[in-house]
């Protein structure tokens, strides 16, 4: 299956640069790179708007994946140019129709880098631009994902439980179970962390979303840690192994759950805690999984001291990037 895919995902950036020289451009194609191969989207984004015979609604349409492309990538560089590309003439009108849709999307940027103040700033103007239920619903999640990113989860599940969810399309279901999966594993309700996990993987698959798949199933590793279900950690991290980025983006957290699974496995009756296993310790809690390292630590009588959250800023952005679209704040 992992080797299916990547070949899918080949053929479709292949596909995508032969249309280059035809008169139309398969957004489609475009769209699915967006999702499950960011930075092979922003290349072809690079070389589409380079033409000078598309229309003005394919070049609106890239500018606007590029901003969901580069908020999930780090392109600081590309995210800005493409939110400058849209205040221009040529597509004002098209993009304040999309406002609430834009706001979102930087919003992400934000919560990405963990500028999460402002990503809360963007998500409250989006929901002042929509009159749409489904996108107020959508944002509400975003919301309590960056609040429980401040570490105020309550307030992040109180709004979270206030969304109804069968009015939401399948992504964005996923997007509720898993940022509700967050929020109650940081209110120390694990196992119903996990099933939010899974049930919020299998909608992204039906999505065709398979890199939010690996994602999320990262949080389901250290509950499975956690139950000592070695069998189902193993499969989920065969899985994800195929998304080098992720791997990359979460070699702290990995490290630490290899070093203590190792031993686990080896049913040790007392745990050594090395130098290294410190420093993965600390390096997840930077990334975010304090509390799963401390219910580790805890779980397992680890004799390590608890660690905090200390999210780092990765490139952060300038602040207000979507005010053009926020004129009330």
């Amino acid at each position: 299956m992992i080797r299916y895919w990547c070949w899918v995902m080949t053929i479709h950036v292949l596909g995508f640069f032969a249309l280059m020289a035809n008169t139309e451009v398969d957004l489609g194609a475009f769209e699915s790179l967006v999702k499950n191969a960011p930075d092979d989207a922003l290349k072809v984004y690079q070389i589409a708007i380079a033409r000078e015979d598309l229309p003005v609604q394919d070049l609106y349409q890239l500018h606007y994946q590029a901003i969901r492309a580069s908020a999930s990538t780090f392109n600081n560089v590309i995210l800005i140019e493409a939110i400058d590309s849209l205040k221009t003439p040529p597509f004002k009108a098209l993009a304040d129709e999309d406002r609430a849709k834009i706001l979102t999307n930087i919003g992400v940027g934000y919560r990405r880098r963990n500028q999460n103040e402002q990503a809360i700033w963007h998500y409250r103007c989006a929901m002042n631009a929509t009159a749409s239920l489904q996108q107020k619903s959508a944002l509400k999640v975003n919301i309590a994902i960056a609040y429980t990113r401040l570490e105020q989860p309550a307030i992040g599940y109180r709004l979270l439980k206030s969304v109804d969810r069968e009015m939401l399309p399948s992504f964005m279901q996923a997007g509720l179970l898993t940022a509700l999966g967050n929020a109650t594993f940081a209110l120390g309700e694990v196992d119903k962390a996990l099933s939010y996990f899974i049930e919020a993987a299998t909608h992204y698959a039906q999505d065709e979303n398979y890199r939010a798949v690996k994602q999320v199933s990262i949080n389901s590793l250290g509950i499975y840690v956690l139950h000592s279900d070695f069998s189902s950690y193993h499969k989920v991290l065969a899985d994800i192994a195929s998304e080098p980025s992720l791997i990359e983006d979460n070699q702290h957290y990995l490290g630490w759950l290899r070093e203590l699974v190792q031993q686990l496995e080896q049913n040790k009756q007392g745990l050594t805690e090395s130098t290294t296993m410190k420093a993965y310790s600390l390096g997840a809690a930077n990334k975010g999984y304090a509390a799963m390292v401390n219910a580790h630590i805890d779980k397992f009588n680890l004799s390590l001291p608890k660690v905090t959250s200390q999210l780092t800023v990765r490139d952060p952005l300038p602040v207000e990037l979507g005010k053009a679209w926020c004129p009330s704040h």
